[in-house]
């Protein structure tokens, strides 16, 4: 007798949270497709910050003319092959086209190359 007694009230509560339940998930699901745009723009923004630009430097010297880029990579394969298991973690490069010369500072270890173009 006392478990039909539970069995009532346990009804009687799942007859009244039901409906509770039903406009809660209808909520939920209203609040994911207003969700969806929003979620779509952050994934364009950020699809647009990688597409930013990369500047072309160039250095010009007594008639001579060096990429920027070209020299960076220059060094940075200069290191690898001279620490080949060491990480890169900073480049700095000073262009000295006087001295037909490239210092750079890889790592905190300073090191550098010809010029050459």
């Amino acid at each position: 007798m006392a478990s039909n007694k539970v069995k009532e009230v346990v009804d009687a509560a799942l007859e009244r949270t039901e409906p509770v339940v039903r406009k809660a998930r209808s909520v939920a699901g209203s609040a994911a497709k207003k969700a969806e745009p929003v979620l779509e723009a952050a994934k364009n923004a950020g699809k647009q910050v990688a597409a930013v630009f990369i500047p072309e430097i160039y250095v010009q010297y007594a008639n001579r003319q060096f990429d920027s880029a070209v020299l960076v990579e220059r060094c940075k394969e200069d290191f690898k092959q001279k620490h080949p298991s060491t990480m890169i973690r900073s480049c700095k490069l000073y262009i000295k086209p006087e001295d037909n010369m490239v210092y750079y500072v890889i790592n905190d270890m300073e090191d550098k190359l010809a010029l050459e173009f």
